[in-house]
């Protein structure tokens, strides 16, 4: 169960040593899936060798590599989400402001809870924009503005972090 407990612990001591004190919000399009991916491939590998290493029986490599597999591909949402997003945000390149169209905003319901999640779909006014038209989570008191004022423009100011993904650090 190490490439699935690998991610999870590490998230885990990440949001209890820092917190919150990196920013984590990736612009859409701009995801960190395919390094999750990596991290998983590279999780589930050397999990493996340390799990195979003194056993001579070929069935028991199969084994251990599917059953590795298996339980790092369970990691790799954790590693895209958890992790990841937090080592991106802990070194931001010069921040740049984009002007937006706002096209509506929405509100979805948190799982199991009564609190809610604020969204703006955004779309980009030039086509060379460092970010892309989607969804984007926005604080509550934003969305309170922007509902109330119903502006057809809006700034949304971004940086390029770490590892590559564009992280929102405010909206205007």
């Amino acid at each position: 169960m190490l490439p699935f407990a690998v991610p999870v612990f590490l998230t885990l001591a990440l949001v209890l040593l820092v917190g919150d004190r990196y920013p984590r919000t990736i612009a859409p399009g701009s995801g960190l899936k395919l390094a999750g991916l990596c991290v998983t491939i590279v999780t589930c590998f050397i999990v493996w060798r340390l799990a195979v290493r003194g056993i001579e029986d070929l069935r028991a490599h199969k084994f251990a590599a599917l059953f590795s597999v298996v339980t790092g591909l369970m990691g790799w949402p954790v590693w895209s989400v958890g992790l990841l997003p937090s080592v991106n945000g802990a070194v931001l390149d010069t921040q740049r402001t984009v002007s937006m169209r706002l096209e509506r905003t929405e509100v979805t319901s948190k799982s199991r809870s009564r609190d809610q999640y604020h969204w703006a779909w955004l779309s980009a006014d030039t086509p060379d924009a460092p970010i892309s038209a989607g969804r984007y989570f926005i604080p509550q008191n934003t969305y309170r503005e922007w509902s109330r004022r119903r502006p057809q423009q809006v700034k949304v100011t971004v940086a390029r972090g770490l590892l590559g993904a564009m992280v929102v650090t405010g909206y205007r």
